[in-house]
């Protein structure tokens, strides 16, 4: 999962990048292709990367919590299988 994240947090950078050097050549050029550009392209793809990455890390915080809750719960059968009272109780 953190190998993951850290593909999510690269390809943020690099659309990140892709819009400064936009924002360059559109300040440079000022026309209207590449404000055009900017805004039907680069803030689209900014925009679905950011929900992406939200989504993502909201479904990591699940797992890792699931996780969490499983590895509790297998402590706890662990104790009460190993508990001398295990083999009497009815």
């Amino acid at each position: 999962m953190d190998d993951f994240k850290k593909y999510l947090d690269e390809l943020h950078q690099y659309v990140q990048a892709f819009d400064h050097n936009n924002k360059i050549l559109n300040e440079n050029w000022q026309d209207k292709k590449s404000e055009h550009f900017s805004d039907t392209c680069i803030t689209i793809v900014n925009g679905s990367c950011q929900e992406y990455a939200q989504t993502v890390e909201q479904v990591r915080t699940g797992i890792n919590s699931s996780i969490e809750q499983l590895k509790a719960m297998e402590q706890e059968l662990s104790k009460e299988i190993t508990s001398p009272e295990w083999a009497y109780k009815d």
